[in-house]
């Protein structure tokens, strides 16, 4: 099955109707702006060619949901179009109701195989804009129209989205903790360590092929690397004391809060568990680190100044400066794939909210607030979206919104409870 699996997202990368269209003229959406209106579009029902017609369906109803999560898309009422989406495309019907993108598809079903070709248009200025054509077996349907999405995504924005992602989390039943994987819309969750005890901070390597979580041996905390293509998980630093909050750097080392020197600081150490830097040295309490995307700082927290806030550290110069005031707790940051921010969750009035703040401590945005709170923010790879935790229902549940602060969607529908997301890289989507 793995090996079909491989085959398959070959012929992914590889097949394509057409030759990918020029960069449009057009410019769609500014992404540097933390939010535009939404562009509307139409996606009348995909038309079989031969085979299932409730397969058209079904691809029809993911590729919508992909789109409608990245919160830039509205997609139109059918009941509002005056075309089908069959043979050629006449733009005026499509602009008479107030569309302008349009994606059409067509699919081939043939026993268990399927082909299909996907569309997008620019019906405002009448052109073609990606074409492609997916070929595999009915199971891959998912996958065909995350590709797709991608594709839209890259046409419109100039860069792929999160549709190659996975979400890992941490599940919490039976007074036991494990961290559990979902791909990026909260399917096909499902657990992924077994260490009978609590597992906690999962973590991403940059190619995304690790996990770094801290798990408990003989009642202490330890730091371990988990390889997503399988195994149980290696336990790298078991120092004395605690051993915790591991955070990859973009050259993938490790950096982890460990207290064996008495404090608890903050040391960068490679992937075999030797400890190298130091690279806080207070009396408080340091941990929580998190990168800038270029490796050049790290963010964390530490009680120095009696409360938790964040801290960003230079790592070239050693230079530490506060960027949080005005609140007693401030919490899990993690800086966005863009550089330009970094999330976190603050003490407002009794309730944790995620808040986004700029690297230099300017900028304060409360993204949670009438929404039920939120903790852990993790970002997408891309910058656009975060994902949280928030009991607002009773329960801690994951859920993600943009990075304005626009709720989107509830990802986990868990029994238990389930926090502490962390977003993967792109390119995972494909491992199980």
């Amino acid at each position: 099955m793995k090996k079909l699996l491989a085959i398959f997202c070959l012929a992914l990368l590889t097949l394509g109707l057409w030759p990918p269209a020029e960069a449009p003229a057009r410019v769609y959406i500014d992404i540097t702006k933390p939010s535009s209106r939404k562009l509307p579009l139409a996606m009348p029902e995909f038309r079989p060619q031969g085979g299932s017609q409730s397969l058209g369906g079904e691809g029809n109803r993911i590729l919508r949901g992909d789109l409608e999560l990245t919160g830039l898309f509205d997609v139109l009422d059918p009941k509002t179009y005056l075309g089908s989406g069959a043979g050629a495309i006449n733009p005026r019907e499509w602009r008479r109701i107030g569309a302008e993108l349009l994606v059409t598809a067509e699919y081939t079903q043939i026993g268990n195989t399927l082909g299909i070709e996907c569309k997008l248009h620019d019906v405002t200025d009448g052109k073609l804009l990606v074409g492609r054509r997916y070929d595999g077996l009915k199971a891959d349907l998912p996958a065909m129209m995350h590709r797709f999405a991608d594709e839209i995504m890259e046409a419109i924005t100039g860069q792929k989205s999160v549709f190659s992602t996975q979400i890992a989390f941490v599940r919490a039943e039976g007074g036991k903790k494990e961290v559990w994987l979902m791909d990026f819309d909260g399917s096909h969750a499902r657990q992924f360590t077994n260490r009978g005890d609590l597992t906690l901070f999962p973590s991403w390597s940059p190619d995304g092929k690790l996990v770094a979580y801290t798990t408990y041996v003989n009642r202490r905390p330890t730091v371990a690397l988990h390889a997503l293509a399988g195994g149980s998980g290696q336990v790298i630093l078991n120092k004395p004391g605690v051993n915790l909050t591991p955070a990859f750097r973009n050259d993938g080392r490790v950096a982890a809060a460990l207290s064996f020197s008495g404090k608890t600081n903050i040391y960068l150490c490679d992937q075999a568990g030797n400890v190298g830097q130091n690279l806080t040295d207070g009396w408080g309490i340091d941990v929580a680190p998190t990168f800038s995307p270029d490796g050049r700082q790290m963010a964390y927290v530490s009680d120095r100044s009696g409360n938790p806030q964040i801290y960003v550290r230079d790592m070239a110069s050693g230079q530490m400066r506060r960027i949080t005031y005005g609140h007693k707790y401030c919490a899990a940051p993690d800086w966005s794939p863009k550089g330009d921010r970094i999330a976190f969750m603050v003490d407002i009035g009794g309730v944790f909210q995620v808040a986004t703040i700029r690297p230099d401590g300017s900028d304060q945005q409360i993204l949670t607030s009438g929404h039920g709170g939120g903790e852990d923010p993790s970002w997408s790879p891309d910058g656009r979206l975060i994902a949280y935790s928030s009991r607002s229902t009773g329960r801690y549940q994951i859920y993600v919104m943009t990075a304005s602060g626009q709720p989107l969607k509830r990802l986990t529908e868990l029994s238990g409870e389930n926090s502490d997301p962390a977003w993967s890289p792109r390119g995972v989507i494909g491992t199980r």
